[in-house]
């Protein structure tokens, strides 16, 4: 009975010939055919692509461990499947939110023909990643830190820790989210998800309100105010600098997003939960309250009664 090695020797020599004989690529189509699901035989087409061959034959050689680079298989359109070495794939590898499957070698030997078990390492690329993970993060991740049952052996200040990085890390991916829509998001602070605007909800929320949920407030105050800035200070002229000829239509655009992007924010700022923060950083006489009347002010909108009523200043716009 022949030695793994000479199984992996074997396969090497068929893969030398024609791609389609060697049976670890009928492994690797097993995979893409249960993740993707592409038409029958788009596997054996894409096996019979020159250029898909070789990359295929050079990631199950020898020398494909010493610098390894994932190989990633794309499904850019309804009939086909698109092979490339690495993740960093340019449009040519398919449509930014076509799914993909990556293959990762784990040691220098080749995998043999009978199982890539322990050679090779698969997973799925989603479609659009970064939802991917805000949802990951949302659903997975954040109810497991918040369950005291899953770190009773953890000391109180890292358990605090890592729910304040885990949260952070949350919220930056929602901005970012929003920031490829051309949407500014004004993350909410941990702990301020159940206060209100009614006065009796501020007053009770001053009795049960501990110090590092003001800190979060008064920290998410000055995050919103930087925000708001960078918005603000973008100007049409930016392309100009960037060595761009924009037309007419580009600065419409511009405008139109901007105040789109204004109103949005405008309109979170006027958000029940935000009001009820406004009241309560008044209540404390926070110093950061005037940061907060500074972006309505910044915004357009400081002249509306009903945000401020909870407060004793004018804003002038």
């Amino acid at each position: 009975m022949p030695s793994a090695e000479e199984r992996a020797a074997q396969a090497e020599d068929n893969a030398d010939g024609e791609p389609g004989a060697d049976p670890r690529l009928q492994l690797l189509g097993a995979y893409v055919a249960r993740s993707l699901r592409p038409p029958a035989g788009a596997w054996e087409r894409c096996l019979g692509s020159a250029d898909a061959g070789q990359l295929l034959h050079a990631f199950l050689g020898p020398g494909a461990a010493e610098g390894p680079r994932p190989l990633l298989v794309v499904r850019p359109g309804p009939g086909g499947l698109a092979v490339r070495m690495g993740l960093d794939a340019g449009p040519e590898a398919g449509p930014p939110r076509a799914k993909g499957l990556f293959f990762l070698r784990t040691r220098p030997e080749p995998p043999g023909p009978g199982s890539l078990r322990g050679a090779v390492l698969c997973g799925d690329l989603p479609a659009a990643p970064l939802e991917h993970l805000a949802a990951l993060f949302s659903e997975v991740v954040i109810p497991v830190l918040a369950n005291e049952k899953n770190h009773l052996d953890w000391p109180h200040v890292v358990c605090q820790d890592v729910q304040r990085h885990a949260y952070s890390l949350q919220g930056d991916l929602l901005v970012l989210l929003e920031q490829a829509k051309g949407k500014t998001l004004l993350p909410l602070p941990v702990g301020s998800e159940n206060m209100g605007s009614e006065g009796s909800e501020i007053e009770a929320a001053l009795d049960s309100t501990d110090k590092s949920v003001v800190y979060a407030i008064e920290s998410a105050v000055i995050q919103w105010s930087h925000q708001i800035q960078l918005v603000l200070k973008r100007e049409s002229s930016q392309s100009l600098l960037q060595g761009e000829n924009p037309t007419p239509k580009v600065e419409l655009e511009f405008w139109r997003t901007r105040c789109e992007d204004l109103e949005y924010i405008y309109n979170q700022l006027r958000m029940i939960k935000r009001r009820g923060m406004v009241g309560l950083l008044d209540k404390l006489q926070s110093s950061y309250l005037p940061a907060f009347q500074a972006m309505f002010r910044d915004i357009g909108a400081g002249e509306d009664p009903e945000v401020f009523s909870y407060t004793h200043s004018t804003v002038i716009c």
